[in-house]
């Protein structure tokens, strides 16, 4: 049975995939079988609009084991991340997270092994929206605080949009061409084309 790894960054600066390379590793999964959307939401962009996603749940219509480190990987939004486990059950699909050993398997047939599995991913999934939306408040908060102070500057850019922007123009590049050129996430290269 193919066993393949998914993992997330949210965002390029600061972040690494190094870390779910090396948990997959450490769980059996060959680098081919290693899928890692970068620079990409779990809140703001869904799973099937994601290109490593994609292939993931392509590889896995005819069941098999996914591995994450946790299911807010797959998305930190309650519906979606319900409706794409769901998909995955059906399709007998085992899900394993490493940071807890938790599992969710698609070819369980005891009924109240079922309910206990449904029953604890609509927990886990109801959790890690409400863990984004606290953090999400309690940063807006602390920013307020550190403008009312008059001690917030904003987060520096690492990249010159201007450049990108530039770039990508004159050499009629695409998202991708100009994030590898560049050596960030596509998520930056959007913006940058967008200011």
């Amino acid at each position: 049975m193919r066993k393949l790894y998914y993992g997330r960054i949210s965002t390029t600066d600061g972040q690494s995939a190094a870390s779910q390379y090396e948990d997959a590793k450490a769980h059996g999964v060959s680098e081919k079988d290693v899928f890692i959307d970068e620079g990409v939401s779990g809140y703001h962009v869904a799973p099937g609009d994601r290109e490593q996603w994609r292939k993931v749940e392509h590889d896995l219509r005819h069941g098999g084991v996914l591995i994450v480190r946790w299911l807010d990987r797959i998305s930190r939004r309650y519906d979606e991340l319900h409706r794409t486990m769901r998909r995955l059950i059906e399709l007998g699909v085992r899900v394993e997270c490493t940071l807890n050993g938790m599992t969710f398997d698609g070819r369980a047939t005891d009924p109240i092994e079922k309910a206990t599995r449904d029953a604890v991913l609509a927990f886990m999934a109801a959790q890690g929206e409400a863990d984004y939306k606290n953090r999400a408040e309690m940063q807006r908060r602390g920013v307020a605080i550190a403008k009312a102070k008059g001690k917030y500057a904003g987060r520096q850019r690492t990249v010159d949009y201007a450049i990108i922007k530039a770039w990508r123009t004159e050499n009629g590049a695409s998202i991708k061409q100009t994030a590898e050129r560049f050596g960030i996430g596509t998520a930056t290269v959007k913006r940058a084309s967008a200011e």
